[in-house]
């Protein structure tokens, strides 16, 4: 990873350049100059990195794409690959093999934390996963312009016009073969309830694409506030299946909504109590 490899890189230099030449260690108990060199440099290094950020920002557009531009899509999951480390988050990630090869696809997911999507984006790149997400996330400062480019949508839950408008988007982004559509149906983070309520319009996209159905859970990352910075987190991505367009030809999109949500939730119920069933053993 670029960004990474750059402030490591860029911090080791420092320590050891400027250890042997500007403050040459004379003592044994100068061995903190090093140390001290070592966390300026991460600090200066990403200081850099988010300013080149700003800069890099500069030739997107700030309106909605027709197709996916490589040049947002690559400096965007530099970016997540990078706060994903920093973060110290693992992922594990089950039935990627089930991801429909050739075809561009819905992907439907719970929503935990505010790295679903970053996990999601990193860890499935080559399936140009294009997020139907909130209008605020536009304004995050270094990251929020590439969403742009990378065709991000923003939804408005309260407008509900606006909300169909950017569902035949979507559905036209798909059908067009320019990248597969992610999407959170509850709409907002749910930290403490196995699985919210579903906005059932969002199927509407995989009937107006007439494409299949992915079927995923997240789960974990609602504990990285707790834990960071001493301890790492993993957080577990499920594909539990695909459903294909000619099992939901013809259905309303309520039907579709309560289907997913019946096998979503019967997951998620399933491994929060395996994990209750471990703490009660340990």
């Amino acid at each position: 990873m670029i960004i990474f490899g750059t402030i490591l890189g860029g911090a080791l230099a420092l320590a050891i350049a400027g250890s042997l030449t500007f403050w040459r260690v004379g003592h044994w108990y100068d061995f903190y100059i090093p140390i001290v060199l070592f966390i300026a440099g991460i600090v200066g290094m990403i200081i850099f990195w988010l300013l080149l950020m700003l800069i890099l920002e500069i030739p997107v557009k700030k309106q909605i794409h027709d197709k996916p531009s490589k040049y947002s899509r690559f400096w965007l999951e530099q970016g997540h690959d990078f706060l994903m480390l920093a973060a110290r988050i693992k992922v594990r990630i089950s039935g990627k093999n089930k991801l429909p090869r050739g075809q561009r696809f819905i992907l439907v997911a719970n929503h935990r934390s505010n790295f679903d999507s970053m996990v999601m984006t990193s860890k499935l790149k080559k399936y140009d996963l294009a997020f139907l997400t909130k209008q605020s996330n536009y304004k995050i400062p270094f990251f929020g312009m590439f969403l742009y480019g990378c065709c991000y949508y923003p939804l408005d839950r309260s407008d509900q016009l606006q909300s169909l408008e950017i569902f035949k988007k979507a559905g036209e982004l798909i059908a067009r073969d320019a990248a597969s559509v992610a999407v959170f149906p509850e709409g907002t983070r749910q930290r403490e309830k196995v699985l919210g309520d579903f906005h059932e319009g969002v199927f509407n996209i995989a009937l107006r694409a007439k494409c299949p159905i992915v079927v995923t859970t997240v789960d974990g990352g609602e504990q990285v506030h707790k834990r960071f910075p001493w301890q790492s987190t993993t957080i577990r991505v499920d594909i539990l299946g695909v459903i294909p367009y000619d099992e939901i030809e013809g259905q309303t999109a309520k039907a579709i909504s309560d289907r997913v949500h019946d096998i979503m939730y019967d997951h998620l119920e399933k491994i929060d109590i395996l994990r209750n069933t471990r703490s009660k053993r340990q």
